[in-house]
């Protein structure tokens, strides 16, 4: 793949040291278990709704969804996994999963059978944290979406989520200050957004008339230009993502069992 083992673990060990220090050994263990890579083309899934998942996914590379198809056939985006986040997890506590997840880019993952991410819980302490955050972390994303489709206007979905993508990349150092490469089609922001191509594309096309985005469509980098003003048109509070801190006594008791 072109990259060393102690590299592929560097996205993990930055997303990781955002909810907890890790020691040395810690980023050994990284280091061992993201040594062994998989590869999913554009569009392909990687979890398949109502099939067993045995695995836990590290997401080196690329941008994948977690979805779900409704009765008449069309598609509920639930959340985008973006470099250094965890899924398949909680797929695996279930005899069947449910929900797929399916790579929107080429992706690059590392996959680690459920009961390997058990023994390294059981063995590390504070991978056993850190693998708790990062499910806190995504139940918080998934609030905020729920929240999104439930309370907010298409400017205001479609804002927000904008820049929930910029926080969560700049966390693991994939986006600058305020842009960053968004790999999404209309179809896709509508089929996250519950909105028609059509009004997304209107949409679209209101905020970067406010000036608070622009869009370069060869390259496929978004630029929020206004950061406050955003925040502000659609009520986005970045707190969601960026809790950090020692669990209390009773907490780290139960999930580590000592």
């Amino acid at each position: 793949m072109g990259q060393s083992s102690s590299r592929n673990a560097d996205i993990f060990i930055t997303r990781f040291s955002s909810y907890i220090d890790l020691s040395k050994e810690d980023c050994l263990v990284i280091e061992e278990f993201t040594k062994h890579t998989s590869v999913f083309d554009e569009k392909q899934d990687i979890i398949i709704e109502n099939e067993a998942n045995s695995y836990t996914y590290f997401l080196q590379s690329g941008w994948a969804i977690r979805y779900k198809i409704v009765p008449d056939g069309g598609r509920q985006i639930i959340s985008y996994l973006v470099p250094g986040d965890v899924f398949g997890f909680s797929e695996s506590l279930f005899d069947l999963a449910d929900v797929s997840v399916q790579a929107l880019t080429p992706v690059i993952v590392h996959p680690i059978p459920a009961e390997g991410i058990a023994t390294i819980c059981e063995e590390h302490q504070n991978l056993s944290l850190a693998f708790t955050w990062a499910q806190a972390r995504e139940q918080a994303i998934m609030t905020e979406q729920i929240v999104r489709l439930g309370r907010k206007n298409a400017y205001e979905r479609l804002g927000h989520i904008l820049l929930e993508l910029l926080h969560r990349l700049q966390l693991v150092d994939q986006a600058g200050v305020n842009s960053y490469y968004m790999p999404l089609t209309q179809e896709t922001l509508a089929d996250t957004l519950g909105l028609s191509i059509v009004h997304v594309n209107r949409t679209l096309r209101k905020i970067r008339e406010d000036g608070l985005i622009e869009i370069d469509n060869k390259t496929r980098c978004l630029r929020i230009l206004d950061q406050e003003a955003l925040m502000e048109a659609t009520g986005y509070d970045p707190g969601f993502l960026d809790q950090k801190g020692e669990p209390s006594t009773g907490v780290l008791e139960a999930i580590t069992g000592s």
